[in-house]
């Protein structure tokens, strides 16, 4: 770093912002927090671990006591920008299949001559 200059380089600048801790504020906003959680990966994993436990809890509960286990709550993970868009593109592939499919539905057919040509097709076999 040019100490004796007073300042740095685009370079170095984006060096010492790689090498911010994890859960530092700088980190965190730009892997996209958007509630400034700061989880670090050890974290994730804590959290991981704690609801695997809890799930383990529930489902020995139910089989053996036969009745409804306590209420935990889990550990739900920070929310992320990147998962925003990823459920924004979920939705956009269900809309558009779902559009898709009711373009081809029987009650949607706009083709009536098509309808029509094909029920006296099937008028004609069902006579002979």
């Amino acid at each position: 770093m040019s100490w004796g200059e007073g300042s740095m380089n685009w370079s170095e600048l984006r060096d010492l912002v790689e090498h911010l801790p994890e859960d530092s504020a700088t980190k965190s906003a730009s892997g996209g927090d958007m509630q400034g959680r700061r989880w670090t990966q050890d974290t994730y994993i804590q959290a991981a671990t704690y609801n695997a436990i809890l799930l383990m809890i529930r489902v020995l509960w139910a089989a053996h006591l036969k009745g409804d286990p306590p209420d935990m709550s889990s550990i739900d993970p920070p929310q992320l920008e990147a998962d925003e868009r990823q459920a924004e593109q979920e939705a956009a592939a269900v809309a558009y299949s779902e559009a898709l499919l009711d373009q081809y539905s029987p009650g949607r057919t706009n083709d009536r001559a098509a309808i029509d040509h094909w029920a006296s097709k099937i008028r004609e076999l069902e006579m002979q």
